[in-house]
């Protein structure tokens, strides 16, 4: 294996120090360096730009160069060479003041061996190769974060100071990079979101975790409001022990229109369902019911005029058979639109569910409430809640093998709360979150709709709990007490 011959340039001016260099280089690196020497620095330069070369070993007082200004000018013609200083003064100043210009080792002329100047060449050229390679990667990062399609910042989160921030970030808040150095990372912020920010950065920066995200609203200079996604990580730790942490936001109002206009549209294809579903149980109940009710009452008249065995007993059947199509039309009318709801109310609604599922499933169920009235001033909210609570009696009905339900109603000091709980098999979480779930996905619709927060958990072999909170404010009472 052929190894790579080490070239180094000596600049030194004074001829005897020069063949001593150069002779104990040939002792302690033999035939691996080849040495050019030059006496004056304008020499070198000239060089430089027209050989290669590993390392440069330069006296600092020259004929035509002095002190540290040589180094300088090393520099600034050989940015990738590593330099190491040659002086004959063994001063400890001046060796920081040449190491901090860009030198990669001060040598003292007096004190030099072959295992110091191998030592030294082996270290300068792997010191240098390792600076440039932390140069590039640095080169990269910034381009990286020049040019990133996300708005990037460093920020302390616990100061609210920026760091530094991409042109990217500062176009996404409508302000200047120059503008966002000089201000907190809070101050962007929406004045309605502040306190959440602060509540979520606490809890971020309390628990340590390792990222997070956070959704909150920008006030830009022109008034408009924006929607972000921050993502927080932490960067790096500070020379003055803070912490440096990498916050990465992108603009999410176009989406979250989008999933505004979704929910809306939800809403409103849920409100004409309920409509159209009031309508036919209504038809049902009135005009097919009706109409069963009176043909049910011709053949109960017929049966009594016709004695006759034969067609008395075809007429005990059409009466039988109608009956049970009277029993059909109103069960099909009540699921559509339960009568008890325009009725009795929502609490009287809830009752009814109660007893039907025991009725239809003989699963034992209690209902506990320490509310009186359960009222909203907007119908459409109560009729939300029934369908919650009716979709998860179907569940309980046809999966959870349960014997047992109880059904507790109680209010808080901010909330109406249906806590509903059956002792059968247990949800699992992969039912939970599993997309073809649409009654889940429905109720949590709904849920939405109401601004409440619905939990739903499961125990194996011990059961499930669906625990349902509506905001105070929603009901017809609250209103009334706002309003006074």
């Amino acid at each position: 294996m052929i190894v790579p011959k080490i070239h180094i340039l000596l600049i030194e001016d004074n001829e005897t120090d020069a063949i001593l260099v150069q002779s104990d280089l040939q002792y302690a690196m033999g035939d691996q360096v080849t040495v050019t020497h030059v006496e004056r620095l304008s020499s070198a330069l000239e060089l430089i730009h027209k050989e290669s070369f590993d390392l440069i070993l330069s006296d600092l007082t020259l004929p035509d160069s002095d002190g540290i200004t040589t180094i300088n000018e090393l520099r600034k013609h050989a940015a990738s060479i590593p330099i190491a200083v040659l002086s004959f003064r063994d001063d400890e100043k001046l060796a920081i003041k040449a190491i901090k210009a860009g030198a990669q080792d001060y040598l003292v002329k007096g004190s030099l061996t072959e295992g110091v100047l191998a030592r030294v060449i082996r270290y300068s050229i792997e010191r240098q190769r390792i600076e440039e390679s932390n140069r590039k990667a640095q080169n990269r990062f910034q381009t990286i974060f020049e040019k990133a399609p996300l708005g990037i910042a460093l920020v302390n989160l616990k100061t609210g100071k920026y760091y530094d921030v991409n042109p990217k970030y500062a176009f996404i808040v409508g302000r200047h990079v120059e503008e966002l150095i000089n201000i907190s990372h809070a101050d962007i912020i929406h004045p309605d979101d502040l306190q959440s920010y602060y509540y979520d950065i606490e809890l971020f920066l309390v628990n340590d975790l390792a990222s997070c995200k956070i959704k909150k609203r920008v006030l830009r200079q022109d008034a408009s409001v924006i929607w972000i996604e921050i993502s927080i990580v932490q960067f790096e730790v500070m020379a003055s022990d803070e912490i440096c942490y990498l916050c990465a936001i992108e603009d999410i109002t176009e989406h979250k229109q989008m999933v505004e206009n979704l929910r809306r549209l939800a809403v409103h294809m849920q409100d004409v369902r309920e409509e159209e579903r009031t309508r036919i149980g209504r038809e049902i109940h009135d005009v097919l019911g009706g109409t069963l009710a009176v043909l049910r009452m011709d053949l109960d008249w017929l049966s009594k005029k016709i004695i006759a065995e034969p067609i008395q007993e075809r007429i005990k059947l059409l009466y039988q058979l109608t009956g049970e199509a009277i029993d059909t039309a109103r069960r099909v009318s009540v699921n559509l639109r339960p009568n008890v709801l325009d009725n009795l109310g929502l609490l009287g609604a809830i009752e009814w569910l109660v007893r039907e599922l025991e009725q239809r499933t003989n699963i034992l169920c209690t209902l506990e409430s320490a509310i009186s009235d359960l009222s909203f001033h907007n119908k459409n909210y109560e009729t939300n809640i029934f369908r919650i609570i009716q979709e998860v009696f179907i569940n309980i009905a046809r999966h959870s093998h349960a014997n047992k339900v109880d059904v507790e109603l109680l209010e808080d000091e901010d909330d109406v709360v249906i806590t509903i709980r059956d002792n059968g098999v247990g949800i699992t979480e992969s039912q939970i979150l599993n997309p073809q779930s649409f009654g889940i996905i429905g109720m949590n619709e709904r849920t939405q709709q109401l601004g409440g927060k619905i939990e739903i958990s499961g125990t194996p072999l011990q059961g499930s709990v669906v625990v349902l909170r509506i905001p105070l404010t929603l009901t017809a009472f609250a209103g009334e007490l706002t309003d006074d």
